[in-house]
């Protein structure tokens, strides 16, 4: 394996988990402020996903949907910190990809919104959906920050970008 393809797979695995990592903790946070289980947001999604889940009255807080969710949790992170580590490193060598970069943060963004609000809008409002927002925008910067922090020529050039004309 080339060292550049290697170094994508190692920054990819190590954005994942920083996004992961901090979503986790954000959901926690929210749920011990809110007095419920640590585990009540991942219950509920993963309920909502792989239960048929459509009252959060009737959620029970067990491994099974909390499991279930983590483990697509966790693999969305994959997917989406090796193609974040991909863009970066090709952003590196080719300035006009940071254009593709902000395009593909909004389309992500915009359909796991969607995705969300598709397997649970009925219980959106009970997961506090201002504070899974939170965690979610924390969670991309962190990943950025991460990758900026392993690309110092991007992170110059990004001071750089031309704006607009003169």
């Amino acid at each position: 394996m080339k060292n550049q393809t290697r170094a994508v797979w190692i920054d990819g695995l190590f954005c994942a988990l920083i996004g992961y990592g901090i979503v986790v903790v954000g959901f926690a946070l929210l749920n011990l402020l809110a007095g419920r289980s640590l585990f009540f947001t991942p219950a509920l999604f993963g309920g909502a996903l792989f239960y048929g889940l459509e009252d959060a009255s009737e959620l029970s807080i067990t491994p099974g949907p909390v499991l279930a969710y983590n483990m697509v949790h966790m693999l969305a992170f994959l997917v989406l910190g090796t193609l974040a580590s991909w863009l970066v490193t090709e952003a590196d060598r080719h300035p006009v990809v940071r254009y593709l970069i902000l395009f593909v943060l909004i389309f992500v963004a915009a359909h796991v919104y969607a995705a969300l609000v598709f397997f649970a809008i009925p219980l959106v409002a009970q997961g506090d959906a201002f504070g899974i927002g939170a965690s979610s925008v924390a969670a991309a910067a962190g990943m950025g920050w991460y990758l900026l922090q392993r690309h110092p020529h991007l992170r110059a050039g990004l001071r750089e970008i031309p704006i607009g004309s003169e």
